[in-house]
């Protein structure tokens, strides 16, 4: 059994399972997005930021079980498919985690985040100039 703590990531339509594992200790944490963007809608809140809030308490959260720790620092990136107020697709990849600068392995590292592409012909062909990327660092 290996002593360094492992999180895997998956990612469906509906859900994002995050499993953390160390030695015989197993911690699954869901995210359901259809209950978190009813509720973004619904209190007017900041759709992003706050799913990224989520994800990183989760995945903090995930670990700690298996892992106690007191900081836990996470790289990410993520891109749109348009400008991010008209995008359609949004794709997360953890890109690093430290968990008192104990590296983690990570397994799974993609999210992806659809949903409907209500742009027009014009605006698809020229999303490529306005796809959005942006490089995240936290510490928790």
């Amino acid at each position: 059994m290996s002593e360094t703590p492992i999180i895997k990531i998956k990612s469906d339509p509906e859900t994002i399972r995050i499993v953390a594992k160390r030695k015989g200790d197993v911690s699954i944490q869901t995210i359901n997005l259809r209950i978190i963007m009813a509720n973004l809608w619904w209190e007017g809140s900041p759709e992003l930021e706050t799913f990224f809030n989520v994800m990183e308490l989760t995945i903090k959260k995930a670990l700690n079980e298996v892992y106690p720790h007191n900081k836990m620092s996470i790289d990410y990136k993520f891109c749109a498919n348009d400008a991010l107020e008209d995008a359609s697709e949004i794709i997360v990849e953890i890109t690093d985690i430290k968990a008192d600068d104990m590296d983690v392995d990570i397994g799974g590292r993609f999210i992806t985040l659809g949903g409907t592409d209500s742009r027009g012909f014009f605006k698809k062909m020229t999303s490529f100039r306005r796809k959005f990327k942006e490089e995240v660092h936290k510490e928790i």
